[in-house]
């Protein structure tokens, strides 16, 4: 359970403000991105392990879109949907084995209600279904996640320009409960210069140089969890579920090309990487550590300001 804890901790917040919906400093409601990595590799792999020496690449295909908020009195729905395809590719291509990635698929709705109760605070329910799934078998229960948000928050300052939330999270998949807290930070400026996001388990950080330019550092841990039902490995131990995780930390510059057209460029490394393998249990099996990695991304949004 301790370890279920410290994972789900990771990943807490990963929707709490869902790719900045809440934002008050940078709105991208529409957009694509492609993310690419440089060559890799598996380590503490088992012996007899067909990836053994077997480097990888893989590129991240991300496209999103917030659907206009509707109005209900004072109660604000918001929702946004998102689509996630993990590439991978291998020198060795005809390596036939269970811990080979391949491709995997992610679809996910953020629908968010929010209601103010004060004049800077506001009550917040959020939920998050998400369908992730390589799809060589087809779809069962296990290929859905749902994560649910409760929180509230407070704006702070003479311009109301900082803005704090906490909540519980809940987190459903593979039969199991997670319960774990949450936090977010959302910071703009008095001279409207500097913008900052923090929402566990990302960090976004810019500085604006003109009106059309900025430059800025970014930082996530990225992670999927997908189903693998019904494979046995090779000493026999069977294979419920996989989590394929990174941490990505770099720089970045965006630049409007177009009215409300903006194309960003981010580059830096991949730390901390890690494929792991459960059982039906939720015991590890395995536990792949990766190399680290350079990482580069590309992305057009529609931005509201």
């Amino acid at each position: 359970m301790k370890r279920l804890l410290h994972q789900s901790l990771l990943i807490s917040l990963l929707a709490f403000y869902s790719d900045g919906i809440f934002a008050q400093s940078v709105k991208d409601i529409t957009g694509v991105s492609v993310t690419a990595h440089g060559e890799s590799q598996f380590n503490d792999l088992p012996e007899g392990s067909g990836l053994q020496g077997n480097k990888f690449k893989y590129n991240t295909y991300d496209a999103w879109l917030s659907l206009p908020p509707m109005h209900f009195g004072k109660t604000q729905l918001l929702t946004n949907i998102n689509y996630r395809q993990l590439a991978f590719s291998f020198d060795q291509k005809n390596t036939d084995h269970l811990y080979q990635l391949d491709k995997i698929h992610e679809i996910k709705a953020v629908m968010i209600v929010r209601h103010p109760i004060a004049k800077r605070w506001s009550v917040l329910g959020i939920l998050i279904p998400t369908v992730a799934s390589d799809f060589k078998s087809g779809l069962s229960s296990d290929d859905l996640i749902v994560d649910g948000i409760y929180g509230v928050s407070k704006r702070f300052g003479k311009k109301s320009n900082l803005e704090v939330g906490f909540g519980l999270h809940v987190m459903y998949s593979f039969n199991e409960f997670l319960f774990t807290p949450g936090i977010s930070v959302d910071y703009k400026s008095n001279n409207g210069k500097w913008e900052g996001q923090f929402y566990w388990p990302r960090l976004n950080v810019a500085y604006n140089v003109t009106s059309n330019t900025q430059v800025g550092i970014a930082g996530s841990i990225d992670w999927t969890r997908y189903n693998l039902k019904n494979y046995t490995d090779f000493e026999g131990k069977e294979i419920d579920y996989a989590q394929f995780s990174t941490v990505h930390a770099g720089i970045q510059f965006n630049q409007r090309i177009y009215k409300n057209l903006w194309f960003g460029l981010q580059g830096g490394m991949g730390l901390f990487g890690s494929y792991k393998l459960f059982s039906p249990g939720h015991d590890t099996i395995r536990n792949f550590s990766i190399s680290n990695t350079a990482y580069g991304k590309a992305m057009i949004s529609y931005r509201l300001k």
